[in-house]
């Protein structure tokens, strides 16, 4: 995924859940990725605690921050 100057300018760059779904599955309709991803995320338990150990309502946050979305590439690599 490239870095865009926002990101690497300012650390409260956000992702849309939406598009970082569709980075990892290019080839499913937006609604599809978002849901596998999300079941991506929550098969792995480690990843999903700790995304959910500051913000409890985690699986319903449509914006992720910059922390989120590379914890998410660290543990699921890079779309």
């Amino acid at each position: 995924m490239k870095q865009s100057s926002a990101e690497t300018n300012n650390n409260s760059y956000s992702y849309t859940r939406r598009s970082l779904a569709m980075a990892y599955f290019p080839e499913l309709t937006p609604k599809q990725a978002v849901r596998r991803l999300t079941m991506w995320i929550r098969r792995c338990s480690e990843l999903h605690e700790k995304l959910n150990a500051k913000d409890r309502k985690f699986s319903s946050k449509r914006i992720l921050t910059v922390r989120e979305a590379k914890l998410i590439m660290e543990y699921l690599g890079e779309p």
